[in-house]
């Protein structure tokens, strides 16, 4: 595995985005979801309006600056091999408080292996060291998970992990979808891993707080953006 360097350069714009893929030929399309992220968070020169709206929802992220955002940020987690790759981390700034947040771009993909299938696939003493680590870190417990994509454990755990490391007071997972097709766009995989915080149901554009761990506020939310309005007008289908 390639080591993250702790020097990063700033990006250009969009099109600098595709260098940090693992495979630029597959990932980087127009209306999916690689490309999509890039022209959101390059065209607002910021964090987009949409985010923006659903984080103004509590109290604590209104009038919010961001400090940095970096493309395909790898989080480290013990047990395996393989880091969390987040689309942003993001960090950011209120009179209030300093806050960490992930961002998942989706399209049409999924949010990859069950929990059920990805112990499967991993070695008995990673999934015990991993799993374990992920949990507690996100404040899950004697909860049946099984069924519940991997994915959002490992980018919300991403998002607490980097907040004790700057020392922040929030954590904050965004999925942004470009796709509005609940069909499509696996919105029901997001709102039944947010059950597991014990609410009856989960709305688009909310923002939910889910818990606290040693003192960090924990929250996740679903986003929509247009991705045709964010893709450069020579790469549109």
């Amino acid at each position: 595995m390639t080591k993250q360097k702790k020097i990063f350069i700033p990006t250009e714009n969009a099109e600098s985005w595709r260098n940090f893929l693992a495979n630029k030929d597959k990932h980087w399309k127009a209306g999916f979801s690689a490309m999509s992220t890039a022209y959101s968070w390059e065209n607002s020169e910021g964090i987009p309006i949409e985010i923006i709206n659903v984080l103004s929802q509590h109290s604590d992220f209104k009038e919010l600056e961001l400090l940095i955002s970096i493309p395909e940020y790898k989080v480290p987690l013990p047990g395996g091999s393989r880091p969390s790759q987040n689309d942003i981390l993001a960090v950011f700034s209120t009179e209030k408080a300093l806050s960490v947040m992930t961002v998942e771009g989706k399209a049409k993909e999924n949010f990859d292996d069950l929990i059920r299938d990805w112990k499967a696939k991993t070695s008995d003493s990673g999934v015990e060291q991993r799993l374990g680590f992920i949990l507690q870190k996100i404040g899950i417990k004697d909860k049946n998970i099984d069924n519940l994509r991997y994915q959002l454990f490992h980018r919300l755990a991403s998002s607490v992990i980097m907040a004790e490391k700057f020392h922040a007071k929030n954590a904050i997972m965004i999925v942004q979808s470009f796709n509005n097709n609940d069909t499509e766009n696996h919105f029901n995989d997001f709102a039944d891993f947010l059950k597991l915080y014990d609410y009856s149901s989960i709305d688009k554009s909310k923002l939910y707080r889910l818990t606290n761990v040693n003192g960090i506020d924990i929250f996740a939310g679903w986003v929509y953006s247009n991705w045709e309005k964010n893709t450069a007008p020579n790469t549109r289908s």
